[in-house]
């Protein structure tokens, strides 16, 4: 009976361990992280100190923003660990959400390849061309999106997307 309970036991845990790896949804590669990542990532890996220092410089300017329209969206940021205006842009994004006590449970932040493809998911349905992508939705249906950089502020182009779903 105890060798069948060990042999349970090393099968169960032997599964489990499979399991996993066939769900793997973040990689680090070639200096660069593909798949979903996190601000934490971001934030703590020695690789991108552009994280912080754009971070922490940057002063949003959120009066215009409506909070209430903004926390009934969901958003999507496609970005690479490896583009410069992804470098420029997601701290920035991140600060005014973060300003805005924005819950970021409705957030999904999306690593591509310089190919503009994920590493393991097709995302091709977005038509992603430029990183950063910032997609908004509302009700699962796309509202609108901000492309590489804004056409002005990066607080603007968000009321006005807001705005549009309204």
């Amino acid at each position: 009976m105890i060798r069948f309970i060990l042999a349970l036991s090393i099968l169960i845990t032997g599964c489990s361990t499979i399991s996993n790896k066939n769900n793997l949804n973040l990689i680090y590669k070639d200096n660069f992280h593909y798949g979903i990542l996190n601000e934490s990532l971001l934030i703590n890996h020695n690789g991108y100190p552009w994280f912080e220092k754009q971070y922490n410089k940057y002063m949003p300017q959120i009066n215009n923003i409506d909070i209430d329209l903004l926390n009934e969206t969901s958003i999507k940021i496609f970005m690479g660990t490896w583009c410069h205006d992804s470098e420029r842009e997601v701290p920035r994004f991140f600060k005014i959400l973060n300003t805005l006590g924005y819950d970021q449970k409705h957030l999904q932040i999306i690593g591509l390849n310089k190919d503009k493809k994920g590493y393991f998911n097709d995302y091709s349905h977005y038509k992603i061309t430029n990183t950063p992508t910032i997609i908004f939705f509302k009700n699962a249906n796309e509202i609108g999106r901000i492309i590489e950089k804004p056409k002005g502020s990066l607080e603007l182009e968000i009321q006005l997307i807001l705005e549009k779903a309204s």
